[in-house]
């Protein structure tokens, strides 16, 4: 290893997250539990709790329960190789929500 350079290690969140959502398919609803391991929901774990101390999960839940879904949020699933059939979120995308409707463009269907 070069001089002056140091290896930093990964920290372990203290924390497990889930998100808790429901689907409809059919007329049926569904309901689901997926753990987040997206690492954004990481970085803004510890964004937080340095920002708020030990009043980080009011912020923490402001972002995740209020602000992204207010957002087109979309949830990147998949699994690992140990645990085939345990789907995970991989990934929390939230693009801001299209205009309801434009009347300068047509539908698709």
């Amino acid at each position: 290893m070069e001089e002056g350079k140091q290896i930093r290690l990964l920290e372990k969140l203290p924390y497990d997250f889930h998100y808790r959502y429901e689907c409809e398919v059919d007329g049926q609803t569904f309901a689901y539990r997926h753990k987040l391991v997206d690492w954004k929901i990481g970085a803004l774990y510890r964004n937080v709790q340095r920002k708020h101390g030990d009043n980080w999960e009011a912020a923490f839940r402001a972002k995740l329960e209020q602000d992204l879904p207010s957002k087109d949020l979309m949830f990147l699933l998949g699994t690992i190789h140990r645990f085939p059939h345990q789907w995970l979120l991989i990934s929390v995308i939230y693009p801001p929500k299209p205009p309801a409707e434009n009347p300068n463009q047509a539908g698709l269907f």
